[in-house]
């Protein structure tokens, strides 16, 4: 099972892609430090994503609160394109 950092970078990366967002567009979306993010959603993430960031992502994309933390082996899930 995967740890719940690893579920919040996952999901992270999934509301990145849908956005056609990088990790310097992610930052200025939610008023973040580029390099503060890039260190938390990077491809070799040396930083968590702390409560208070999952919650302003989740509240700025239009997510129901605890979207971040919801693995995807947990519910059927549909992919159209492959992804």
């Amino acid at each position: 099972m995967m740890s719940k950092q690893d579920v919040r970078w996952q999901k992270a990366q999934e509301l990145m892609r849908e956005n056609a967002l990088d990790v310097p567009t992610m930052a200025a979306c939610l008023g973040q430090d580029e390099g503060r993010m890039g260190a938390m959603l990077g491809e070799n993430p040396s930083k968590k994503i702390p409560d208070a960031l999952a919650e302003q992502m989740e509240q700025t994309f239009s997510k129901p609160r605890g979207w971040l933390d919801q693995s995807q082996d947990g519910g059927i899930t549909f992919d159209l394109f492959g992804a």
